[in-house]
C-alpha cells in the first residue's frame, strides 16, 4: 500500500476541489435572454439592469441557472428572440401575437395610463372621453385593445415616436395632449432622468389598467418554462420588482 503523506493529501484535497468545481460547470446554464431599454424594469445602465431584471435573475438563480440580457430595440428584440441560443423576450405584455413566442405564466404587474402636460390635465372616465384629443405613443409597442380600436376609428389620434423618452419631451414641449405610457416608466424619466421635467408634465391618476408582464418564451425553448416556473416557487416575483421601484423611485 502506497505510504499516506502530507504532501500526497494536499494533492488528493486539491484534485477532489477540482473535479467538484468541473461538476458545478457542468451543471451550470445560462440563459440569453432579449431585452429592451425600459426603465427602471429593464435597462443596460440602471444598478442589477432593473427591477424586472433582477427579479427575473433571483428567480433563475434558484435552479442554478444565470442570465445574459442582450439589450436592442423592440422590433429587433423580437426578430432575434427566436434565434436558437436565445430563450425568448422579456418582459412583454400578454397583447404579444407572434407566432414563435408563448408568454410564460405571468410575471409581475405595472399600471399602465396617460403622461400629462402639467398645466392641461386630461380629463377622462372613459377612453372614448379622449375622442380628438393627440396621444403619443412608442413606436412598435403593443397597445390596449379598446385604445387600439378608438385610433382605428379615428375617436382618439396618435402620433408614434421611437422611443419612450421621445414621448415624454413631447408632452413637456406641449406638441400633444398626453403619452400612453407605463406609469412606472414615466415615473422614471421625469425624477431620474431629467428632473427639470418634474415642472411642467404629471402623470394623470387615472390609470388604463394594471397590465401582466410576462417571459416571451421562443417555440425552440418552450419546455424551459418549467424551471422558470420552479424557481418562481421560491421568490416573490412582483415583491422583488416593488422592492426596487421603492429603492430608487423613492417618493416620486
Amino acid at each position: 500500500m502506497k505510504k499516506w503523506t502530507k504532501s500526497h493529501g494536499k494533492k488528493q484535497i486539491l484534485v477532489l476541489l477540482l473535479l467538484i468545481f468541473a461538476g458545478f460547470n457542468a451543471k451550470a446554464e445560462r440563459w440569453v435572454v432579449n431585452t429592451t431599454e425600459w426603465p427602471p424594469f429593464t435597462c443596460s445602465r440602471c444598478p442589477e439592469n432593473g427591477a424586472a431584471a433582477k427579479a427575473l435573475r433571483e428567480t433563475l438563480k434558484q435552479v442554478g441557472i444565470d442570465v445574459e440580457f442582450v439589450f436592442y430595440n423592440w422590433t429587433q428584440a423580437l426578430k432575434k428572440g427566436t434565434d436558437p441560443e436565445v430563450v425568448g423576450v422579456f418582459p412583454a405584455w400578454a397583447e404579444i401575437t407572434h407566432p414563435d413566442y408563448t408568454p410564460s405564466v405571468l410575471l409581475f404587474r405595472s399600471p399602465l395610463g396617460f403622461l400629462e402636460p402639467r398645466d392641461r390635465p386630461l380629463q377622462w372616465k372613459e377612453l372614448k372621453d379622449l375622442k380628438g384629443k393627440l396621444i403619443s405613443t412608442t413606436q412598435s409597442y403593443a397597445r390596449p385593445q379598446e385604445f387600439a380600436n378608438l385610433v382605428e376609428k379615428k375617436v382618439i389620434r396618435t402620433e408614434s415616436g421611437w422611443d419612450d423618452f421621445t414621448s415624454v419631451r413631447k408632452v413637456a414641449l406641449g406638441k400633444v395632449d398626453g403619452a400612453l405610457m407605463d406609469i412606472n416608466n414615466a415615473r422614471y424619466y421625469i425624477y431620474v432622468v431629467q428632473p427639470s421635467l418634474a415642472g411642467r408634465v404629471s402623470v394623470n391618476p387615472r390609470i388604463i389598467e394594471n397590465k401582466e408582464l410576462y417571459f416571451a418564451v421562443n417555440s425552440l425553448n418552450r419546455s424551459k418554462m418549467k424551471k422558470l416556473e420552479k424557481g418562481l416557487k421560491k421568490v416573490n416575483f412582483q415583491r422583488i420588482v416593488d422592492d426596487y421601484l421603492v429603492k430608487y423611485l423613492k417618493g416620486h
